[in-house]
Order: C-alpha cells, then structure tokens, then sequence
C-alpha cells in the first residue's frame, strides 16, 4: 500500500473517531454544551489533530451529518419519487431520533421556530373564530398544520436564497393552493 493510501486511511479513521465522539455526546447532552475538548476527550484525540481536519465544532457537526445523508439517504443521489424521498429522511430519524429531535429542536428561539408557532397559533384561532368544526387534538389536523407551514416556510427559505426572483404577488399566488383547506374536511 503506497503512502498516500496510508493517509486517505488515517484521516478516514480520524473523522470517524470524532463524528462518533460527537455523535455519542449529542445522546447525553444538547450540542450547545459540548466543547471541542470533550469530543476530543471522547475519540481519543489530540485536539491539533482536530483542528487540523476541522475549523470548529460546527463543521465537525456539518460533516458528520453530511456522512449519515451519503451513507444513509439516496435522496440527492437516487432518482426517487417524493414518497420514497420523505419514508428515507424519516427512516433516517428513526435511526437517529435523539441526534434528529435535537437539532430540529434545538434552536428552540430561531426565527423560523418563532414562525412557526406563531403562523400555528394564527390558523387554530382563524379555525376558531371562524366555527370550522373539526377535532382540534386530531392526529391529522396536526400533521396538515405542519405540512403548510413548513411548505410556506419552505418556500419563503428558497425566495430570499434566490434573491426574490419573483415579486411577492406573484409568490402569494403561487402559495394559493396551500390555503385551499379542503383537508380539514378529509377525515
């Protein structure tokens, strides 16, 4: 095996060691509270060694998640059809439910979390004030609810990352059929 081979192999060893240091740590406590130490600590390396390979914690987090997508998800590589892209990403979650609900969560004072609970409490009350009937609790209002706002959330992310290349009228119409609420009838 020639020299080069030996290395390839050595820094695949170390991203290795440190993604599932970080990941093991991630089951213990929030990523915000580990440090560059405790990952190093944990994979038994030196932290030149980490800093070598990684800018910070973040990219360390970064390329690891990027490991599981290429390892675990053909979403990007395969040419699958919609269903079978989210049954993957949910797969993946179940997976990796704690490292899955923690960083979804996580950023529990981001803006788009701050969105998303206020965008959910604006359509319950426009259900209430106008006597939509419909099982407030139910499994499926929930998971319409979330679908919406996450489609409009979605959608409003991909605008700004364009640079708005449509007017916001335009924008609006096109999120109109997002507001046909005919799925509270589908029971």
């Amino acid at each position: 095996m020639d020299n080069k081979t030996n290395e390839d192999l050595r820094v695949r060893r170390t991203h290795k060691l440190l993604y599932n240091a970080l990941l093991d740590l991630m089951e213990k406590q929030p990523f915000e509270n580990i440090t560059v130490k405790q990952i190093c600590d944990s994979a038994m390396v030196h932290r030149t060694t980490f800093y070598t390979h990684f800018n910070d914690k973040f990219d360390l987090l970064t390329r690891a998640l990027r490991q599981i997508a290429e390892e675990e998800l053909n979403i990007a590589t395969a040419s699958i059809s919609p269903s079978e892209s989210f049954k993957e990403v949910f797969s993946a979650a179940i997976k990796h439910k704690r490292l899955f609900s923690q960083l979804l969560t996580e950023e529990r004072d981001s803006l788009r979390n701050l969105l998303r609970r206020e965008m959910k409490a604006g359509m319950m009350k426009y259900l209430e004030d106008n006597h939509i009937s419909i099982e407030y609790n139910s499994i499926d209002l929930q998971i319409n609810l979330e679908a919406y706002i996450g489609c409009v959330l979605g959608v409003l992310n991909w605008w700004l990352d364009n640079n708005m290349p449509i007017d916001q009228e335009d924008i609006y119409k096109k999120l109109e059929i997002l507001t046909d609420w005919n799925f509270l009838n589908n029971k």
